[in-house]
């Protein structure tokens, strides 16, 4: 899928990327040989990023939090 359409980026070159070590959306683009032009992209492009370090890793990126009343655990 595309990451980035002004540049054809795909989450697969993101994943490549990242498991060369880079973890910056931009740095990431440059590595590519390319800029970010409209910026839309960077924030899914960093979460790509992120989750394919955390899986290199052997771990899975964190679960989203969800609050447990007090008064629950009891």
């Amino acid at each position: 899928m595309l990451v980035c359409i002004c540049n054809a980026i795909s989450e697969d070159e993101l994943r490549a990327i990242a498991r060369q070590g880079i973890s910056d959306p931009e740095a990431a683009f440059a590595a590519l040989g390319k800029r970010p032009d409209c910026r839309t992209c960077l924030d899914h492009a960093d979460d790509v990023l992120f989750a394919e370090q955390r899986r290199q890793a052997g771990t899975r990126a964190p679960a989203a939090q969800t609050a447990v009343p007090s008064f629950a655990s009891a």
